[in-house]
């Protein structure tokens, strides 16, 4: 008798034991399992121009001068007049080096054209990633010069072009041309070269 009454409380017991878990709260225990991984992220170098056109851009490889007015002191390209807020070629230069740059313009003259008869205007540039003026240095004064037969530099770089990746740096050129002692007899030709480099 009194081992069926033990029995009984041993039930009792457990049965208020198992009640206790199931009413006491859990205490969760903190349990990490971790896995790493790593970019590797590498680029390579860009250093590079490329001419640019839009309705205000109008040329990039040939500006035409046709059917030229002799007795003018200054005429413009084709479809191109004074402060139309055109211009005539837009080079854009782009990279990722972290190097100061310069840009520079040069003019190799036909035969019998005199080396001033071309002029060309150059501004303050623009940081296509910011949309405002590029922070580098425009050499010469801002103003119709003639085409130089050396490598002129126009522009050098400032500290938020020394990476301008992905839309870079755009400069843009308007020409004229002096017709004064041109012969009707004849075509001339200037080839423009714009160099973009580290070297001063």
């Amino acid at each position: 008798m009194r081992d069926v009454k033990n029995m009984a409380w041993k039930n009792i017991i457990g049965l208020f034991v198992i009640a206790a878990f199931l009413i006491l709260p859990y205490q969760a225990v903190a349990v990490d399992s971790l896995l790493v991984s790593t970019i590797s992220v590498s680029s390579f170098t860009v250093f590079s121009m490329e001419f640019y056109t839009d309705q205000n851009v109008i040329y990039s490889t040939t500006v035409p001068f046709s059917n030229v007015d002799p007795t003018k002191s200054i005429v413009y390209p084709n479809g191109r007049r004074e402060n139309d807020g055109k211009s005539d070629t837009g080079v854009v230069c782009l990279t990722n080096i972290g190097a100061p740059w310069h840009l520079k313009v040069q003019g190799v003259y036909s035969e019998g054209l005199p080396d001033n008869a071309v002029k060309f205007y150059y501004a303050q540039p623009w940081n296509r990633n910011t949309g405002n003026q590029a922070d580098g240095t425009v050499t010469n004064r801002v103003d119709w010069l003639s085409l130089p037969v050396t490598p002129l530099t126009v522009y050098t770089s400032g500290t938020g072009d020394l990476i301008n990746t992905p839309y870079g740096t755009l400069s843009t050129f308007s020409f004229a041309v002096d017709p004064r002692n041109l012969s009707s007899e004849r075509a001339y030709t200037v080839q423009i070269t714009y160099t973009m480099t580290t070297t001063p």
